[in-house]
């Protein structure tokens, strides 16, 4: 170095290259820490995550699970009565795995642990709004998705109806938000369940808890406000959710079902091909070999050899299982949803009507 170069600047000099050196030196992570992803919505752990998104000044939790690529689809899990997200947490974590989608489950703002640990609140119009903003916010720091998937089970069948229902968009205020919806042994019809909860309440623990959980979400009983009961009604919101700009809607049943009768998808059916949806109806009579669940014989048939109402933990009842395969069958093989009617029982197994 030149002599005639003052120390001030020597010492200048080396600080600036003591800097650059260390700005190309690796930078050591923490413990256990992975390396920061461009895209916030990968991840390497087959785990979920603690989710929680703002709902209008409150906080709404529940549990996201992201692929190790980023993901082009987003699925957006409705749980049903006396549950909550962790009932989604397996199935959170097979969607990210096996289809590389995002998952989420939302626990429904107002849902509650009674004094005896069961789960409680039929949280329907909340659950709508949690799962619309959980979307939206997954949408922004996710960067877009091509597709997402509401998915509800039971009660969540009313929950996600009416998420439709309110006719939410992307984040670009025009596309609609949800794209298809897959509505697994869904309670279309609130007002028959809550009649139905309410008839039963005297010999039932689990219809009563259904009846008083219903009335505080409906602000009454059906005498009090017939409106509120009307307009939280699945059957009653068709042309809404035809308006929503949903593509299709895949549906399945269990004939024997002891918890929502089969004439509600029946009922829900009927009325979606009537607005122009394209809607599969996929009917189960016999259990396929594996668990019945909660069938209408099940007290007095042991052993019922029908498909009744499954528990949304279960990923082997007829009817979970074929909604997880159908999910699969859009968001892997790209097949679309059309308008069909198909029917499974041990005699008679093929597709009954299907067009596209």
């Amino acid at each position: 170095m030149s002599r005639f170069l003052h120390q001030p600047f020597v010492a200048l000099l080396s600080l600036a290259l003591a800097l650059a050196l260390l700005a190309l030196a690796p930078v050591a992570l923490p413990a256990g820490a992975d390396p920061i992803d461009e895209n916030p919505c990968t991840d390497t752990a087959d785990a979920t995550r603690d989710y929680t998104v703002d709902v209008d000044g409150d906080t709404a939790t529940g549990v996201v699970a992201f692929p190790e690529q980023d993901p082009r689809a987003l699925v957006v899990f409705a749980h049903g009565y006396s549950h909550a997200s962790a009932s989604w947490v397996e199935h959170s974590r097979w969607a990210a795995t096996e289809l590389g989608a995002a998952a989420v489950a939302m626990d429904y703002r107002g849902t509650h642990v009674g004094e005896d640990g069961a789960i409680r609140g039929w949280q329907v119009a909340e659950g709508a709004a949690d799962m619309i903003a959980a979307a939206r916010d997954l949408e922004g720091r996710c960067g877009g998705f091509d597709t997402i998937v509401i998915f509800g089970v039971s009660m969540g069948g009313n929950s996600s109806g009416l998420a439709l229902a309110a006719q939410p968009t992307r984040l670009d205020g025009t596309t609609p938000l949800f794209d298809w919806w897959f509505d697994l042994e869904g309670a279309a019809n609130v007002i028959e369940t809550y009649q139905g909860a309410r008839a039963l309440a005297a010999a039932n623990t689990f219809a009563r808890y259904a009846q008083a959980d219903i009335e505080a979400e409906m602000g009454g009983t059906f005498e009090e406000v017939p409106e509120v009961y009307a307009d939280r009604a699945v059957v009653n919101r068709v042309d809404d959710i035809a308006a929503s700009g949903v593509k299709g809607v895949y549906m399945v049943h269990g004939v024997e079902d002891g918890l929502v009768p089969f004439d509600q998808a029946a009922e829900l059916y009927a009325l979606l091909t009537e607005a122009g949806v394209p809607t599969t109806f996929d009917i189960k009579v016999d259990n396929g070999g594996a668990e019945s669940g909660t069938t209408l014989s099940g007290y007095a048939v042991q052993g019922s050899p029908l498909a009744g109402h499954a528990s949304e933990t279960s990923t082997t009842h007829v009817v979970m299982r074929a909604g997880f395969d159908r999910l699969r069958a859009l968001l892997v093989d790209g097949e679309p949803i059309c308008k069909a009617t198909t029917l499974s029982n041990p005699v008679i197994r093929p597709t009954i009507s299907r067009g596209c």
